[in-house]
């Protein structure tokens, strides 16, 4: 992996020129801007020479902790993203760091920004966070930049609630997109704290789900002028306001006109409006069961006769009976299989002589009672 060399600093340059009469540290105390970016670089180091230098970019490399930051006192712009950074460190003394871009690596808390109280945009979007996580903020750090902050971007972050960044009094720009906010009644409270709030970006939230989402963003704001990608006109605005302050006169009046009606005894105009409830069907008598006698007993009997064939060994001597006077149930011998076992056919009929008390059943069927 290339090491941030002198000699590759050099080459990084494209604002200032090298003089012929100059060494390569002179020439590095002048630089300003250095693009190391996509360079395969690990570690930041040898930044020392680099005195006015004031915009560095960084990203897309494999870098993974802020190190070789201290001698650059003058950094204002410092890019970042996507690298292997897990935490904020090594900023502390960049006191003139005014844009901060972090998108794209393992960054789990806002931290160790307590000096950056000049920082007006800080970009810390798409961190790869483990499963269950979310992006946290560190009060201090978020008090430290609160009155200056102006562009903050948390999208992709899992955030469930944007309470941490009340602090932020004069934030200008919110992008929030696909993340996990779901609460109305917070925006409303949050976004009434934004006086200077001109864009605010909230798609893939659930929230964007809710009824009439956008009108309700809309008059939570006087301030607001892009959401979601979309210009608000003041016309918008100002119609959505009468129409917010109409429903609020009407549900006045509807409230004080429930009141006195309750205080008089009178119906109130929702008990007056609801429908009367569906009528009910009294109860059926239950059913008497049917008394039963031989001739419906023998009438079942001839039902269940016919639907269970007989055996076309059996024939008209060989009779399956009952007798009336005594409850001794004869049974032909009926053919055994080769285990010595009645087939399942044969215990069928077994089974159904003996349901069948007062029935003499042939091979032709039922006959009347003996």
């Amino acid at each position: 992996m290339p090491r941030m060399t002198v000699e590759l600093l050099c080459r990084c340059t494209s604002h200032t020129k090298r003089r012929k009469d100059e060494t390569v540290e002179q020439f590095l105390t002048r630089v300003t801007h250095l693009y190391c970016a996509e360079k395969g670089i690990e570690e930041i180091e040898t930044l020392q020479h680099c005195r006015s230098l004031s915009v560095l970019y960084l990203y897309d490399n494999h870098i993974q902790k802020l190190t070789g930051l201290q001698s650059v006192n003058n950094l204002t712009h410092l890019y970042l993203q996507n690298n292997h950074i897990s935490k904020i460190v090594g900023l502390e003394n960049l006191h003139n760091l005014s844009k901060l871009y972090l998108g794209g690596n393992g960054i789990t808390v806002v931290e160790g920004l307590e000096q950056a109280k000049e920082l007006r945009e800080l970009h810390i979007e798409n961190q790869r966070l483990i499963e269950g996580e979310k992006l946290l903020f560190d009060p201090r750090s978020m008090r430290a930049f609160g009155a200056s902050l102006t562009v903050l971007n948390v999208s992709g972050n899992r955030l469930d609630t944007i309470e941490d960044l009340q602090c932020l009094t004069q934030l200008v720009t919110l992008i929030a997109s696909d993340n996990e906010l779901v609460n109305m009644k917070e925006l409303s409270v949050m976004l009434g704290q934004w006086k200077y709030l001109q864009k605010l970006d909230l798609k893939g939230n659930p929230c964007t789900h809710k009824p009439k989402y956008r009108d309700r963003i809309i008059t939570m704001s006087q301030s607001m002028t892009v959401h979601d990608g979309k210009e608000v006109s003041e016309t918008e605005r100002q119609f959505l306001l009468n129409w917010k302050l109409a429903r609020r006169k009407q549900r006045k009046l509807m409230a004080s006109t429930t009141a006195t009606h309750k205080r008089n005894g009178m119906p109130t105009a929702k008990e007056i409006l609801q429908p009367p409830p569906p009528p009910t069907m009294p109860p059926l008598p239950a059913r008497k069961p049917a008394k039963r006698t031989s001739k419906s007993i023998s009438h079942e009997a001839a039902a269940i006769t016919t639907t269970v064939p007989i055996a076309n060994s059996y024939s008209e001597d060989n009779v399956i009976g009952l007798s009336s006077r005594h409850s001794d149930i004869r049974f032909p011998e009926l053919p055994k299989n080769p285990s010595g076992q009645l087939t399942a056919h044969q215990h069928t009929i077994r089974d159904l002589h003996t349901r069948l008390p007062l029935t003499t059943v042939t091979s032709n069927g039922p006959t009347s009672p003996l």
